[in-house]
């Protein structure tokens, strides 16, 4: 009996010790879940963070180009409600949420605006860090290029923003990722019938007007008739008073000759032309590219100079004629004020030039002349 009682005494010793552990455990887990809801709870119980420490609210205005006509415009009406808006976010990828907002946290600014161009008009991305909405509206328009056009669809573009921050005197505002800064409700607060309109301020870039342009570049004079072709020197000045027309003078300035020889000697001839024309103008909204294409008419210089093998006599001969013209050009904009330009000429002169030696007609020129040219283009204002 003895060997039967001590197993039994053995293990009620044991059994508090496993209560114990047991109790140990889950003190510990509760603790653990404890102070899990309480980091849970103060994380939402914190307030947003601002998005700048101080100055005014900084909002970024992304468009395809710094000459996209809206997006400058809305600067101006974004910087007279006392925003800061830093330069022209280039970007001409297509548009997207991720991207927007990417770009927003990384100028710390509380909303970003996109504006591209569409089928319609335009299409405008908002992304707002404070009430943390994105919105996307196209603004359906025929009238995009002109200083009117600009200025109505940034207006609307403002409204926009202001009707998003509009959520945050809801009752329950909806939680962004910064918090509002204190001045931003008077800043898009919308002005009373009876309050006059505040002065443009004399920092905003005003609307684009009537542009002038000069270009420079190589030329080669090509035509078909036994002579050709000519290495010239492009020049023009172009004046473009709207969007959509534009006017040009321009010249081909020697410099290197073309030859036709022959038994009785050889016949050099140098060819210039100084002409204008009028061009119609060919530029999608935002795009950084323009064509052009238009008509005109050329006075056409050339002068021969023979000179004559034995028993043959030479003569130099200066050449006058006119030659009407077609005129088509592409630029594309590498900076704001400078472009690259591939224009091209097609003429036909009225009075062709003929060479002859001793009665024979050795090459004739200008039916028709083609001279390609490729400048580089000064743009101002």
């Amino acid at each position: 009996m003895t060997a039967v009682a001590t197993p039994r005494c053995s293990s009620a010793r044991r059994a508090p010790r496993r209560r114990a552990a047991a109790l140990s455990r889950a003190v510990r887990r509760a603790a653990a879940l404890g102070a899990l809801a309480l980091a849970l709870a103060l994380a939402l119980a914190a307030p947003p963070r601002e998005a700048r420490a101080g100055g005014a609210p900084r909002i970024v205005v992304v468009a395809p180009s710094r000459e996209d006509r809206v997006s400058l415009r809305l600067q101006a009406e974004l910087r007279a409600l006392k925003f800061e808006v830093p330069e022209v976010e280039i970007a001409p990828d297509p548009p997207s949420r991720e991207r927007l907002e990417e770009v927003a946290r990384e100028k710390d600014a509380v909303a970003a605006v996109r504006i591209a161009p569409s089928s319609g008009g335009v299409e405008v991305w908002l992304v707002d860090r404070m009430t943390g909405k994105t919105v996307l509206r196209e603004m359906v328009t025929d009238d995009t290029r002109s200083p009117s056009g600009g200025a109505a669809l940034a207006l609307r573009v403002v409204e926009l923003l202001r009707a998003s921050l509009m959520e945050l005197d809801a009752p329950r505002p909806p939680a962004g990722e910064v918090a509002p800064p204190p001045s931003i409700r008077e800043m898009m607060a919308s002005p009373r019938a009876d309050t006059p309109a505040p002065a443009p301020s004399v920092g905003l870039p005003p609307p684009r007007g009537a542009a002038f342009s000069i270009e420079l570049g190589p030329a080669v004079l090509l035509s078909p008739g036994g002579m050709g072709p000519w290495g010239l020197l492009s020049a023009a000045a172009n004046y473009q008073p709207s969007e959509e027309v534009g006017a040009s003078v321009f010249a081909l300035i020697p410099l290197l000759s073309s030859s036709a020889s022959g038994p009785e000697g050889v016949a050099t001839a140098r060819v210039g032309l100084v002409g204008a024309a009028i061009s119609g103008v060919v530029a999608p909204p935002g795009a950084p590219w323009r064509f052009a294409v238009g008509a005109g008419a050329s006075a056409v210089w050339m002068r021969l100079e023979g000179r004559p093998s034995e028993r043959y006599e030479g003569s130099t001969e200066d050449l006058l004629t006119v030659a009407p013209l077609l005129r088509a050009g592409l630029g594309v904009a590498i900076t704001p004020r400078l472009r690259v330009r591939a224009d091209a000429i097609c003429g036909v002169a009225i009075l062709v030039p003929v060479v002859e030696f001793a009665g024979r007609q050795v090459a004739t020129w200008g039916v028709p002349l083609v001279a390609p040219s490729l400048d580089l283009e000064l743009v101002w204002p």
